[in-house]
């Protein structure tokens, strides 16, 4: 009597290899993205808390301002920011804007990330 074979079962060594090689990629780039992340969104809290602030502790001067923001900056230990945004007079009332780049190497190329981000307060 002769049986049939059974089939194989699992992932080939190749399967594997190309499988670790996509997961360290993203694991690669998630590490160099992740703290990017965390610092935009820490900074669009200082503009939220800027804003929601305005109403009970009013600025009215860009000096003003400006102090409040590194103020906020320093609470969130984020001294390096400080040089990276600006506060602007206009007609509508005051401009707050943080423009900055940072550089994610995806190894075959270095992409620049440019962060923008402003509120104005009335």
């Amino acid at each position: 009597m002769n049986k049939l074979p059974a089939k194989q079962k699992g992932a080939s060594a190749i399967g594997t290899i190309i499988i670790l090689a996509v997961l360290g990629f993203a694991i690669f780039v998630g590490i160099q993205y992740v703290p990017q992340m965390i610092e935009s969104k820490s900074i669009g809290s200082v503009l939220r808390t800027m804003e929601e602030t305005q109403a009970t502790d009013r600025v009215s001067t860009v000096v003003d301002a400006r102090n409040k923001v590194i103020k906020l900056l320093q609470i969130n230990e984020m001294n390096d920011m400080i040089d990276h945004f600006t506060v602007e007079k206009g007609d509508g009332g005051i401009m707050i804007s943080f423009s900055y780049d940072r550089e994610l190497n995806l190894i075959y190329k270095k992409q620049v990330m440019k962060y923008r981000q402003k509120v104005r307060l009335r």
